[in-house]
């Protein structure tokens, strides 16, 4: 494959323009300089949340128009509507994975969703605090099929483009070093770098978490292929041959405890409405109707809220304008999205899945 497909349509993915602000982190010289004020009271006074993203189609892109949308940028909405009544009242950063952690510590950013896996060492060793996982994944990898349609990951020397610094690159190099499979690593200094080289056919496998490695590839080919396929048999996508667990959970500055709660209770809103069928269009009825917990959590508890610094019809207000966790990934993630991503790990308990919320009272 030549570089200049490649090229368009990484620039067509990756670098999408807009007309809201989008501030991409290595363009920034002069950050507005970290506050001793609460992020609240910073967040009130600047009239916007600033969000951190990675640009990954279904999860954080900039759409026909140059607004930004996706999973991340409606969790981003949904902060913003809890906080100032406003869910259009945010501030897109893209981050790259070295940029993220130095840019919520220093206050660029007030949080970040750019689809970090919670560890231990990235929570002992940079200061931020990780908030609810959002995100439920596991690691993928993806591989051109051998001549004649067989599987490349079956048997033979694979060459696998990994991103640097990564909980994927930590996996793979296990697995290759195991010695049952004769693999070759190649890391890049991030996502769209080994993207690129996987395209150009510079290694015929790619790893990373298996849903960004899905909506990634079906975005690059249906701006190629009317269809949305790749050619019959020429890829194929499946779970990494190895159990890797890939919470992705937002990133706040560890020196402000009560706007991780603002965070942290925001996200869990969301997720009881999804358990409880509280939806957008029928929140206003559930407020009345619902159980003892719903009408606490459409209430706003709000005596609780103001000790938060947060609006007492902060809950409310989140899911009406944006809509509970099972609506925001169905219209970016799921069935009504082009991407058709099963829900998996990413339901209520109740439901089988792994979301679930601490009592609301």
């Amino acid at each position: 494959m030549g570089m200049k497909p490649v090229v368009a349509g990484l620039a067509l993915l990756l670098v999408l323009g807009g007309t809201v602000p989008v501030v991409h982190a290595d363009m920034v010289t002069a950050a507005e300089p970290a506050s001793d004020r609460p992020v609240l009271s910073e967040i009130e006074r600047r009239g916007v949340v600033r969000c951190g993203v990675s640009f990954n189609p279904g999860f954080a892109a900039n759409d026909d128009a140059g607004r930004p949308v996706g999973f991340m940028v409606d969790l981003c909405r949904a902060l913003a509507a809890a906080v100032l009544g406003k869910a259009d009242a945010i501030e897109i950063r893209r981050l790259s994975k070295p940029q993220e952690f130095a840019a919520v510590a220093a206050g660029e950013v007030d949080v970040s969703f750019a689809q970090t896996s919670w560890t231990m060492t990235r929570d002992a060793a940079y200061a931020v605090d990780f908030g609810p996982p959002v995100f439920h994944d596991v690691q993928g990898i993806a591989a051109w099929r051998r001549p004649g349609g067989g599987s490349a990951l079956e048997g033979g020397e694979l060459t696998v483009c990994v991103p640097a610094g990564t909980t994927t690159q930590t996996t793979m190099e296990a697995l290759a070093g195991g010695g049952k499979r004769i693999w070759r690593l190649r890391s890049f200094p991030g996502w769209p770098d080994a993207l690129e080289a996987f395209l150009g056919r510079d290694c015929n496998a790619i790893s990373a978490d298996r849903a960004m490695l899905t909506t990634a590839l079906h975005a690059l080919d249906a701006s190629r292929n009317p269809q949305g396929q790749f050619p019959a048999n020429s890829l194929e996508i499946t779970d990494a041959p190895a159990a890797a667990r890939e919470p992705i959970a937002p990133l706040t500055p560890n020196s402000d405890r009560m706007w991780m709660a603002a965070v942290r209770w925001t996200i869990y809103a969301l997720i009881l409405a999804d358990d409880a069928g509280v939806t957008g269009s029928n929140a206003n009825f559930q407020r009345i109707t619902g159980s003892s917990e719903i009408r606490r959590l459409l209430s706003g508890l709000p005596d609780v809220a103001a000790k938060a610094g947060l609006r007492p019809d902060w809950a409310y207000q989140a899911i009406v304008q944006v809509g509970n966790y099972g609506e925001i990934f169905e219209r970016n993630l799921g069935a009504r999205s082009p991407y058709k991503l099963d829900r998996g790990s990413n339901r209520p308990w109740t439901q089988g899945g792994l979301l679930y919320v601490p009592v609301f009272q």
